[in-house]
């Protein structure tokens, strides 16, 4: 904890120095130590007199750039408690037929009308008096006693547009507004232990810097052209659709729209990977094919439209099926996230930093019942809240706790990636029967479906 606090006001204060206004300031005291000892009395006593009569001024713009960030972060806090309340947001399940035709593609059509929807703000106004901040979605699959549902959580204000998207790509599946399940989850660790139940979960990253694809879609052969290749969402409803009555389990994949040059600071990195290594005065050879493959695939994913994404894993069931519940999950899980691994590009793994467990071996060897509780009720807080990780130093240090920071990470994930870690089962995988799905297939979306939202959203998918 301590060297992640010390490292990131280590960024902190590089990120000051970087700012005229410091440098100004630290120009200012530099000289005024300087002058009384080098300058003449007349001069000196000139400088000396503006400094005094100038002096708040100064201060006031040092303090300025110290506070600013604190100040920022209360009031973005304060539109993101608002704006993600559940008020303001709904939930919408995605009921699949039993037969469905279409692929990862068209949830990928999906994702970029999302992203295309969503914005940073760029008024002044908006950012410093009302705290406005992009906001994020939410895309979940989830196991109810062992009932497998899709859901999606949009702002009310998109649903429509949302909804008619989701219809044009995927004309058999039925959208279905419901009430949020999270009610239905403990809100504290104490309220768990009373309903007997124990819990265990944590977050999934990159296991490699971002400019590397995963595995997605396309290398398992799933296409809407083809009924044969391995749909990758198989593995997920196999382990969500075995649990039992009194079990839950979520998988919550948190994305907001990366900026459209996110991949400007990962080319230094890629101009590495196109540079010929060397070893002394000589050329360190590696195999010519695979090297091809892999500047390919990261020029191709570095060229897509990305989300900054938080994947979240979490097991609740009753403590005398916790030991095995939670096993086969956790086991389950992680098995289905190694498939879209590979060798020479990226894959997944475990924040271990923020799963609920603790070794007693490890940095700080105390209090570990205690710094095991607060991480159980991290993970259940930001599950039901459905938190991002924070993005500043200012953010991490007043969401941390004493012994247990705050984390979490995002990392940029290419659509195409987040389309094929989430997206309705073809029909090559529903054979299983724990899923809430539609009995017949719909013959298109509702004739005179209503389309809700700012024009310059509805001119993203106008003729």
């Amino acid at each position: 904890m301590l060297n992640e606090v010390s490292g990131h006001f280590g960024d902190t204060f590089t990120e000051l120095l970087g700012k005229a206004e410091i440098w100004i300031f630290l120009t200012l005291v530099g000289v005024s130590i300087a002058v009384p000892i080098i300058a003449p009395r007349e001069i000196a006593n000139i400088f000396i007199r503006f400094i005094e009569l100038t002096w708040p001024i100064w201060l006031f713009f040092f303090l300025f750039e110290l506070v600013k960030p604190i100040y920022l972060f209360i009031k973005q806090e304060q539109f993101k408690e608002k704006e993600m309340a559940v008020e303001k947001n709904t939930l919408i399940e995605l009921r699949v037929p039993r037969e469905l035709e279409k692929g990862p593609q068209a949830m990928e059509q999906i994702l970029l009308a999302i992203h295309g929807m969503m914005g940073a703000p760029s008024d002044w106004n908006k950012i410093w008096l009302d705290g406005e901040t992009m906001l994020w979605f939410s895309l979940e699959l989830v196991s109810i006693s062992g009932e497998v549902h899709f859901y999606i959580r949009v702002p009310k204000k998109n649903k429509s547009l949302i909804e008619a998207v989701i219809l044009s790509n995927y004309s058999d599946i039925e959208v279905v507004e419901v009430p949020d399940y999270v009610s239905l989850l403990p809100e504290t660790t104490a309220d768990m232990y009373a309903e007997e139940k124990d819990i265990w979960g944590t977050e999934i990253k990159l296991a490699k810097d971002p400019l590397y694809p995963i595995r997605t879609y396309a290398a398992f052969g799933v296409s809407e052209e083809s009924k044969v290749g391995l749909d990758p969402t198989s593995s997920f409803l196999e382990v969500l659709g075995k649990l039992k009555m009194g079990e839950f389990a979520g998988i919550q994949i948190l994305i907001q729209p990366a900026s459209k040059d996110w991949a400007k600071k990962w080319m230094d990195e890629f101009d590495k990977i196109r540079t010929p290594k060397m070893s002394g005065d000589k050329v360190q050879l590696t195999d010519p094919k695979e090297t091809t493959t892999v500047i390919d695939s990261v020029a191709r994913n570095l060229a897509k439209s990305a989300f900054n994404t938080l994947i979240r894993v979490m097991y609740i069931g009753p403590t005398t099926m916790y030991k095995d519940g939670s096993g086969f999950v956790r086991g389950g899980i992680t098995s289905a996230f190694n498939q879209y691994s590979s060798p020479t590009l990226n894959g997944f793994k475990a924040n271990g930093a923020v799963g609920t467990s603790v070794d007693k071996w490890k940095k700080p060897y105390v209090l570990n019942d205690t710094r095991l509780e607060m991480k159980k009720q991290r993970i259940l807080w930001n599950y039901r809240k459905r938190l991002i990780a924070p993005k500043t130093f200012t953010e991490k240090f007043f969401t941390s706790f004493f012994m247990n920071g705050n984390n979490s990470e995002m990392f940029e994930l290419a659509i195409d990636g987040v389309a094929t870690i989430f997206h309705p089962p073809t029909s090559v995988v529903l054979t299983t029967p724990h899923m809430r799905r539609v009995e017949s297939k719909k013959s298109g979306p509702p004739v005179g479906l209503a389309i809700f939202g700012e024009e310059s959203q509805l001119e993203k998918f106008g003729g």
